[in-house]
């Protein structure tokens, strides 16, 4: 028997757990035949051990309860407790299981750990040796039964009230052992012969489990100079039957982990000793810790669970590959030079557009003048204050233009008026005329933030009033039943629209006309306070009878009448 590290034989050859235990320190007695026996601790045969399993083979006695024709009683079946409970040793739930054979054979095993008691165990019976079946385990002359995990010490015990001393003629003997689930089949001789004890000397393998280390292994990685798992290529396995761990080669390499060095590399294409992995034979390529199936040259295909076949001409692929990668890479210059081409007629435009209404003018008026608050808007900009002039944030609409409510980058509300159309002189002017209506500073003249002039008709920004319109607060709140407004407050908006209106025709410099007062163009906030607003309507005082005729517009009726009358000549 191979006896690999950790387990050794004598002093220095094993691994000492410093606990006084006997799992890993075997001794070999030589037998009356001239062989040679394996124990663990001068108490248990060992008849193989294996690292990767974790496992440890030992031969386990039959315990028979036979009934004696010369006494005319059953013998004294009493078992000691076998007990490896000083060892890292535990009976195996998956490999073992605990096997009652006879007629009327009531069996149980018991176990004594951590302070309590596990019983489990299986009745057999038969009427008769006819009604056996070879191979059945189910009840009839045979039963089986699992046990418990983290076992490691047992008892075995017979049901006194169930025994063979009425079948004697047949079955004379019934036998209960924990053995190797695997190493046994029922054959019906094991009920009316000897045959369950004879050929193996009433002992059969039974499957131990055995830990390296008591700890998890999150736990023995932390301990430097205690972890066993110390070849190269190896890896820490919790145990599935109790505390502890055990160490593994990883995968695509055997040997032994417990040892520097002890895991190499796995030739997984050795025939002689795996099956070929691969699909296609001559394919394999071993690796480290792997291998791969290649299919050999000039040939292609899936060598791995596949065929491999030879490489048809690759022209036309190549020509139709390159040919497809020509016609997107040309696809895609045409695009990004009409993009750019767009890009730039966009961009001559909107500086027409801002030349034509006068921006040059105004800017290098805005650099000479340092403390002018006026800023150029892009029509970008102004879309996106506005969701792209969406309908919901209409303000108004007027003769003039529509009035839109936005929302500025740095959060300020604005009203922005989008002008309908602009007369040749307004043109001309318009850089000229934003430049003095910037300067306007009047807490009762609602204030200009700036303009767009890259696009066809200029756009005015002003400061947003909240509280509505003047005609909105005398007509259309009455509709909701509210408040009337007080005298007093009517005073104030008529004082503070006179004071503006004196503001901008005789103060400002020059003076500005406003051509169209009337209730909707003058705006009210929250305390009632009055801010003219519209300079749509709006022009610098006419000089001679030419201007004067440019200037007069806005709604009639609101008109001075002298403006829309020719002097007598």
């Amino acid at each position: 028997m191979e006896i690999p590290y950790p387990f050794g034989i004598g002093p220095g050859c094993y691994h000492d757990t410093g606990e006084g235990d006997i799992t890993f320190g075997f001794t070999c007695n030589l037998t009356g035949a001239g062989t040679y026996q394996t124990f663990s601790g001068e108490a248990v045969e060992v008849i193989g051990v294996s690292l990767r399993r974790g496992q440890a083979r030992i031969r386990n006695g039959i315990v028979p309860w036979c009934y004696d024709r010369a006494s005319r009683s059953m013998d004294d079946e009493t078992e000691p407790w076998v007990d490896l409970s000083g060892s890292q040793f535990r009976l195996s739930v998956q490999e073992n299981r605990f096997v009652v054979v006879g007629c009327n054979s009531f069996a149980y095993v018991r176990s004594v750990n951590t302070g309590k008691e596990y019983m489990t165990g299986c009745m057999a019976t038969c009427p008769s040796a006819g009604q056996l079946e070879n191979g059945s385990c189910s009840g009839m002359g045979c039963c089986e039964a699992a046990i418990p995990r983290g076992i490691n010490t047992y008892q075995t015990l017979f049901e006194h009230k169930f025994n063979t001393s009425n079948i004697t003629g047949f079955s004379r003997c019934s036998y209960a052992v924990l053995m190797q689930a695997a190493a046994f089949s029922f054959q019906t001789t094991y009920v009316t012969t000897g045959d369950f004890v004879e050929p193996t000397g009433g002992n059969v393998p039974l499957v131990l489990d055995w830990v390296v280390g008591k700890e998890t292994c999150a736990e023995a990685v932390r301990n430097t100079t205690g972890y066993m798992c110390v070849g190269g290529n190896s890896e820490c396995v919790d145990s599935s039957n109790g505390p502890g761990y055990l160490c593994n080669c990883s995968r695509g390499y055997d040997g032994n982990p417990y040892v520097p060095d002890g895991c190499q590399d796995v030739n997984e294409c050795d025939a002689t000793r795996f099956k070929y992995p691969c699909s296609v034979p001559g394919t394999c390529v071993n690796t480290a810790g792997g291998f791969l199936c290649s299919c050999p040259d000039r040939t292609t295909g899936n060598a791995y669970n596949g065929t491999c076949e030879a490489k048809k001409s690759q022209l036309g692929v190549r020509m139709a590959v390159g040919t497809s990668i020509g016609l997107v890479v040309l696809v895609i210059t045409l695009s990004c030079a009409y993009l750019i081409h767009q890009k730039r007629s966009l961009a001559a435009v909107k500086q027409r557009y801002f030349k034509q209404h006068g921006g040059l003018l105004l800017f290098e008026e805005m650099k000479s003048n340092q403390g002018l608050s006026f800023t150029f808007f892009t029509k970008e900009e102004l879309e996106e204050a506005t969701g792209n002039f969406d309908e919901q944030n209409v303000l108004g609409m007027g003769g003039n233009g529509t009035v839109y409510k936005g929302a500025l980058k740095d959060k300020r509300l604005v009203a922005i008026k989008k002008c309908e159309m602009v007369s040749e002189r307004q043109e001309k002017e318009f850089g000229k005329e934003m430049l003095i209506l910037s300067q306007v500073n009047h807490r009762n003249v609602v204030r200009l933030y700036g303009c767009c002039l890259e696009v066809e008709v200029p756009m005015l920004v002003y400061e947003f009033i909240p509280n509505g319109t003047l005609y909105q607060l005398i007509h259309g709140r009455r509709q909701h039943s509210a408040p009337r407004v007080s005298f007093a407050t009517r005073l104030k908006i008529a004082h503070e629209t006179a004071e503006a209106l004196a503001y901008l025709h005789s103060w400002a410099s020059p003076p500005i006309i406003h051509g169209d007062v009337k209730s909707p163009n003058i705006l009210i906030d929250d305390s009632h306070a009055v801010k003219v607003s519209d300079f749509g309507a709006s022009a610098l005082a006419p000089t001679d009878e030419a201007q004067l005729v440019t200037f007069v517009q806005g709604t009639y009726g609101y008109l001075d009448p002298e403006s829309t009358c020719r002097p007598p000549s």
